[in-house]
């Protein structure tokens, strides 16, 4: 029993020592600091039920707090280490982003033009931070302001920073696959000679990082990641495969690149009116190209990282039907040739792109499918298939959007009819789209939740894409409607697509909870008020011809 005694509290003594030497090794040395973090960015952490390399981690964590995945110039991986191995050369970075300059004020803290705060600053006011989360936490989810909503995130951001020694996941356990935090396996698992071995190096990590030892620092990381390899299971290992190619997908930014280049592309449409139009066409054409490439392959990488197809997200489905859009536009304009295509594929990508931004500034973007959602065959079959037909959908309401204009500024009524086909071409396919999806999806339905149809909002909202889109064909073949009729038709179509795709979100009821969002009733009613009063002016010009 002495026995016993003394090697426990031999174990603890040595416990304290490695928590100390790991503290003393990440304060007391001063040095240069790092520029070489390809092995430590490659580490994996298990963070959110996925297990990712420490670069996308610190990625997410950076936007997460600040709305940027870097900090002035400094990769986010280069970042994070700062803050695990020189936590004191992080207070006064501005990484805390604040969007309501009354909770500085409320807080005593000079509101900053760029509305980015320390952790230092916000440390100090910390009780008055805590006070009013604790107010705001009383009021129910429904019912709190945007300003109460934003005093909770900023909350369990700063709580974030403080804990994330304690909270990442980075050590594989002994003990049935499970992962530990640094100081959990200090405390837990000190004993298994592996994990006493990961904390040894992440040890030399903190001592020549401290020392700006790049060689050293990147022969402790390597070698980290060599142990870590090897007590991984298979499938854990298969996932540590992909990391260079997510790390490469996060790096080069292919979606930033496709915008940039549809820009361009609508830029070069305009230019095309003052000068040389074969020129400044080519140029577009080739541009929405450019795009539509970085665009294909960043999909494409998130398929394979994620091994699903990408539509399991709000994020995912912008980009998805973004691409589908765009190439809507490439077949109009192998057919047309006269920018009708590429101005859709411009505008299309650009606008889907950007809203898709708006979401990934929320965190993580690769995340671990909801339960119900995880169905690869059914992503692929029934999402992919619907979201098609929500492209298809807004591609007609662009053109009919194009077609109004058109009539407006009188133009010949050739051009008015190729317009006028093409929309009915594509609000066909739309239709065959939408129709095929919803009723897939209802097989889906059937086998998850046992009935087919169950007036639930999100099938609402399909049904009404379906029902309208067949209602303008009805009104076409019985001659109630011409071609002003099919493109106003069509632009309500595309308002009835929004609400269906995530305006019912904001009904919070329903089995389809996993896809509900806040915040967007006031761009809904901004676009609504925005269509309808370019329908009533393109409409009320037009009769005055």
């Amino acid at each position: 029993m002495k026995e016993v005694s003394l090697r426990a509290k031999r174990s603890n003594l040595l416990i304290l020592a490695v928590t100390l030497s790991l503290f003393f090794f990440g304060t007391a040395f001063a040095g240069q600091g790092i520029k070489d973090f390809s092995n430590f960015q490659k580490i994996p952490v298990l963070d959110s039920g996925r297990l990712k390399p420490l670069d996308t981690f610190a990625r997410n964590l950076l936007t997460q707090f600040s709305g940027k995945d870097h900090y002035e110039g400094q990769e986010a991986s280069g970042w994070l280490a700062a803050l695990f191995f020189d936590p004191g050369a992080t207070l006064n970075d501005k990484i805390f982003l604040i969007n309501d300059p009354d909770i500085p004020q409320a807080l005593g803290i000079t509101p900053q033009q760029d509305r980015r705060y320390t952790p230092k600053k916000l440390q100090q006011s910390y009780l008055l931070l805590a006070g009013l989360e604790g107010s705001s936490a009383k009021i129910p989810e429904k019912d709190r302001s945007l300003a109460e909503n934003e005093i909770m995130r900023v909350f369990d951001n700063v709580n974030l920073y403080a804990d994330l020694f304690s909270s990442v996941t980075i050590i594989p356990s002994s003990r049935n696959e499970e992962w530990l935090s640094l100081g959990d396996a200090l405390k837990a698992d000190f004993n298994n000679a592996q994990t006493r071995r990961l904390l040894m190096l992440w040890g030399d990590m903190a001592v020549s990082y401290k020392r700006g030892n790049d060689t050293a620092f990147n022969k402790a990381a390597r070698d980290y990641l060599n142990v870590v390899r090897y007590s991984l299971s298979k499938g854990d290992l298969r996932k540590t495969d992909k990391f260079p190619l997510e790390l490469f997908y996060q790096a080069s930014s292919p979606f930033t690149w496709s915008i940039m280049f549809y820009i361009f592309a609508f830029i070069f449409f305009v230019v095309s009116f003052t000068s040389s139009r074969a020129l400044w066409y080519n140029l577009g054409l080739c541009s929405v190209l450019a795009g539509f490439i970085p665009h294909l392959w960043g999909l494409l990488m998130r398929i394979i990282i994620m091994a699903r197809p990408p539509v399991s997200s709000l994020y995912e489905t912008f980009i998805f039907v973004g691409l589908i859009a765009v190439f809507l536009g490439l077949l109009i304009e192998y057919y047309d040739r006269q920018w009708l295509g590429i101005v859709i594929a411009s505008i299309s990508g650009t606008a889907l792109l950007f809203i898709a931004n708006k979401y990934s500034a929320e965190g993580d973007t690769l995340k671990v499918l909801v339960a119900v959602l995880n169905s690869n065959f059914w992503l692929a079959t029934h999402v992919t298939t619907i979201t098609m037909g929500y492209a298809a959908t807004c591609v007609g309401g662009l053109l009919g959007h194009i077609w109004l204009l058109q009539a407006v500024f009188k133009k010949d009524s050739q051009t008015l009819d190729k317009t006028y086909k093409t929309t009915l071409g594509i609000l066909g396919v739309a239709l065959c789209l939408t129709f095929l999806g919803t009723n897939l999806g209802g097989i889906w339905a059937d086998q998850s939740w046992g009935r087919f149809w169950g007036w639930d909002p999100k099938e609402n909202g399909a049904l009404m894409i379906v029902l309208w889109t067949a209602l303008l064909f009805h009104a076409k073949a019985g001659q109630m409607i011409g071609p002003r009729g099919l493109a106003i038709g069509a632009v309500i179509g595309m308002m009835v697509v929004m609400w269906a795709w995530f305006g019912v979100n904001l009904l919070s009821v329903g089995l389809h909870s996993y896809g509900f969002t806040s915040g967007i009733a006031t761009s809904l009613i901004i676009y609504a008020v925005f269509e309808i009063s370019f329908l009533l002016a393109t409409t009320f010009f037009i009769f005055r011809k």
